[in-house]
């Protein structure tokens, strides 16, 4: 009977072939030393072709197949802490390519797409962050290598493979400083991973003036005002005043809006009475704001 395999089934197999050989080898050898039928192992190398995951060269009539360098040594079925280390490694090296070809070996398999947020990308911004405030960064490299960050999370967002769309379910990120930018976009991904209507606006910091309130909420009420279900703005802040300035802005739209609305903040400790002065929770990280959104939108829902 003719087997039908997943991606990472495959995906595992032809790695663990071909690292064990330096010279590549061609589609019929794959399926003989694979067990995998040759038009589906080939119908997958163009999958994992357009990936990055291999290469080929052409030898007269025959297409060769190599591992692009650095899939070699990702373990499958995916450890966190080993990628989370190696994509910290290239990106402190500036090695753009081979962070995203990390990525992206991995995006593909059968992982939990918001622990490759949280456990793998938040991590690096962390590190960046502690290295640059130790002096070890100065501030055009920290700048090269968060916009570095801010592309890789852009990869994440473009290869997910969103769970079942949640219906009515909507979530807005804000950030309100600068170094919480990544993790606002990050939550935005995670969000649409979980099957959530998301979006990211960005950090407003320099944006907030006396009429900011109106404008932002004008926007949230244009796009969602008229929509049923759960409606959530997170907020991301280090910053007091853009904290508070952002989650009272958010609180005086209770009522308004045709869904409910609730409020959840990522503030730094020393923030988190100023947090829970307009905010229906204060998370102390993405997961723990995914975990307490999932369970709000089963209550409303």
């Amino acid at each position: 009977m003719y087997r039908r395999y997943t991606l990472d089934e495959v995906k595992r197999k032809i790695v663990d072939v071909l690292q064990g050989t330096g010279t590549g080898l061609s589609g019929i050898e794959l399926a003989d030393r694979t067990g995998i039928n040759r038009m589906t192992i080939t119908k997958y190398l163009d999958v994992m072709h357009a990936m990055g995951l291999v290469k080929k060269k052409k030898t007269g009539n025959v297409n060769v197949w190599f591992l692009e360098t650095g899939i070699a040594d990702i373990e499958f079925p995916i450890n966190y802490i080993q990628v989370q280390q190696k994509l910290i490694n290239a990106v402190l090296a500036g090695e753009e390519e081979q962070a995203r070809r990390i990525l992206v070996s991995v995006l593909n398999s059968d992982i939990d797409q918001v622990r490759m947020l949280t456990d793998v990308v938040l991590p690096a911004v962390n590190t960046v962050g502690e290295l640059y405030s130790r002096g070890r960064l100065d501030k055009t490299e920290r700048a090269f290598l968060l916009n570095l960050l801010m592309e890789l999370i852009d990869l994440v967002k473009f290869n997910i493979r969103p769970s079942e769309q949640k219906a009515n379910a909507h979530m807005l990120a804000v950030a309100g400083s600068e170094d919480k930018d990544h993790v606002a976009k990050s939550a935005a991904v995670a969000f649409s991973a979980l099957g959530w209507d998301s979006l990211y606006i960005g950090d407003v910091e320099e944006q907030i003036d006396p009429f900011f309130d109106i404008d932002f909420q004008r926007y949230v009420s244009r796009i969602w005002g008229n929509k049923r279900g759960l409606t959530l703005v997170c907020i991301f802040s280090s910053g007091e005043g853009s904290l508070r300035f952002l989650s009272s802005t958010a609180k005086a739209m209770k009522g308004k809006l045709r869904g409910e609305l609730r409020i959840a903040a990522i503030a730094t400790p020393e923030l988190q009475a100023s947090a829970e002065e307009n905010s229906d929770h204060v998370a102390k990280d993405l997961l723990s704001l995914v975990q307490w959104a999932e369970r709000e939108y089963n209550i409303v829902k």
